[in-house]
């Protein structure tokens, strides 16, 4: 089971990146909140836009935030995902069609630190929703985490549900179940370690590096602080035609979206 679903990854994430774009990339969902200066790359090419939150989100566009800025994306099956300061993230594919109980996504986290909330579970003996960093992969079934790139490893906080944890190097055995409130890392080229206690400080760090960016790391995680180096996104896919969530009202006037602490994660 464990090796089937690595090696299943793989060949997933094998067979996006390597697809050529054939036709016009339908939108997977919306900006709902926007802070600061956030910028995105329309299938993942320069030069990059300011975000704007009419801006439909496409599978192939990679969005960027930069320093004391922040996003957060709605997407078809109602999965909403939040980019702290810094951080950089690609939707290499989404499919979703709640008819058929059919949903394929895979999202490629480059740099930074993202909080992703699934809300939709569906009853499938492999997970559907993947998330790649530069060290591990995660195999999702509706669950609330975060994800910490760091130089040489990825952070993996689970919040709700159950994660599977592998690393994204093929030649690496094993995986983790990742329970609710329990975390770990992945280096470089490592399977994932053992799972450990996610402790309220732990968590309260989390949430406020959501605001100022991932510069103050939890000193028992990393003996090396700072942010992943910028890598370069890969030729990303075009997915199949499929309807989008409408964009939402900002709140606020003068502001898009909320933004108060507290509101989003």
């Amino acid at each position: 089971m464990t090796r089937k679903f690595v090696l299943i990854l793989c060949a997933m994430c094998a067979l996006l990146l390597g697809l050529a774009l054939t036709a016009q990339a339908a939108p997977v969902g919306r900006f709902l909140m926007l802070e600061g200066q956030v910028d995105l790359l329309k299938q993942g090419k320069l030069p990059a836009k300011a975000a704007k939150l009419t801006d439909p989100v496409e599978p192939g566009d990679v969005i960027r935030t930069k320093s004391k800025s922040r996003a957060q994306v709605l997407f078809i099956d109602d999965t909403v995902l939040t980019l702290a300061p810094e951080t950089r993230v690609a939707v290499a594919d989404y499919l979703y069609d709640g008819s058929k109980g059919m949903r394929r996504a895979l999202l490629q986290v480059f740099r930074g630190l993202v909080h992703t909330l699934v809300k939709r579970v569906l009853e499938l003996q492999q997970p559907d929703f993947l998330m790649q960093t530069h060290t591990a992969g995660l195999g999702v079934r509706g669950t609330e985490w975060y994800t910490l790139i760091l130089p040489n490893s990825t952070n993996v906080y689970n919040l709700a549900g159950l994660l599977e944890v592998s690393s994204s190097n093929r030649r690496i055995p094993g995986s983790l179940l990742l329970a609710a409130l329990k975390y770990c890392e992945v280096r470089r080229d490592q399977a994932p370690v053992p799972a450990r206690d996610l402790t309220p400080e732990l968590l309260t760090l989390l949430r406020k590096m959501m605001f100022t960016g991932p510069r103050e790391m939890p000193p028992d995680l990393s003996g090396q602080p700072g942010l992943a180096p910028e890598m370069t996104p890969p030729k990303l896919p075009e997915a199949l035609t499929s309807p989008y969530a409408p964009a939402l009202t900002p709140t606020h006037p003068g502001r898009q979206g909320p933004s108060t602490p507290g509101t989003t994660p």
